[in-house]
């Protein structure tokens, strides 16, 4: 019987199994990932090329004039700092046995976890561009505080940054940040001692809303975790630039009697605006 909708390789079956997936994929990594949302993205998914180019505006400053003195010209010379997506990507092998025989059934499972593994990816790649900016807080080897976490506040409001502020921390940060609070006489609570609630949520400090994630870098050998302040979206430091989202496909391997899922994306990360207005690095002791 002709036009059967069958699992064969290339068949509707086949083409519909990897289009579940993918969604499956693509939910789980928009999910997980935690950068993204935060910094400045550039979409060039339907554009003849894999370069953007972001451009920075010199600062200018206005002077004092003469009555019938003519004005000098001031020059605007622009900088621009190109990021270039490539690919990134997992594979993994299910065997036959293992769709059959597995409790969990089916590929979903995977497929969520590839989408996480992606994201991990992301998420490591754009935090690793922190280390680009020219200021940061912190000692190494030494917990983080509060008055480190005040300190890249000002250091961003003093290079006029335009808010609103985002922190990416590492859960160790966030520990040392929540216990150094607990610790205070409560000034900055307004009361005698600081709410557990606020404490436990911990979502939002001083007006700035605070993420964990623990793919903040590792450095300094190891000693400490690095994580960032900075302003959300287009004046974010770092730049996202998407080619692609997560593509999956299958890839039947018969001799093996097992299936290749194959999860590609093509993206790119950088600093573009290394300023005191684009972000400050939060340098303190590692877990």
């Amino acid at each position: 019987m002709a036009n059967e909708v069958t699992t064969a390789l290339g068949s509707a079956g086949e083409l519909v199994a990897a289009e579940i997936v993918s969604r499956l994929v693509i939910d789980a990594a928009y999910a997980e990932a935690v950068m993204p949302p935060l910094v400045r993205v550039a979409d060039i998914s339907g554009e003849g090329t894999l370069t953007v180019d972001f451009p920075k505006w010199p600062l200018l400053a206005a002077g004092d004039l003469t009555e019938g003195a003519d004005l000098s010209n001031t020059a605007v010379n622009t900088a621009s700092t190109g990021v270039t997506a490539d690919e990134a990507g997992i594979m993994i092998t299910v065997t036959d046995m293992l769709l059959t025989s597995s409790a969990v059934g089916g590929l979903e499972p995977y497929a969520r976890e590839l989408g996480k593994a992606l994201a991990n990816k992301i998420d490591t790649d754009l935090l690793a561009e922190v280390a680009d900016f020219n200021i940061s807080v912190g000692a190494t080897g030494v917990n983080m505080t509060e008055a480190n976490f005040l300190e890249a506040i000002y250091a961003l409001e003093s290079g006029n940054a335009v808010g609103p502020f985002a922190a990416v921390l590492h859960p160790i940060q966030v520990h040392d940040l929540r216990t150094a609070l607990a610790s205070t006489t409560g000034a900055i609570w307004g009361g005698p001692s600081a709410p557990a609630g606020d404490i436990g949520a911990f979502a939002s400090l001083y007006g700035v809303d605070i993420f964990k994630s623990t793919n903040c870098a590792s450095v300094n050998a190891n000693a400490d975790r690095q994580g960032v302040v900075m302003p959300m979206g287009n004046q974010s430091g770092l730049a996202y630039v998407l080619k692609t989202g997560a593509r999956t496909e299958f890839e039947r391997d018969a001799s093996l009697r097992a299936t290749e899922v194959v999860v590609t994306a093509i993206y790119g990360d950088e600093c573009v605006n290394t300023a005191a207005n684009g972000g400050i690095a939060v340098i303190t002791d590692h877990e």
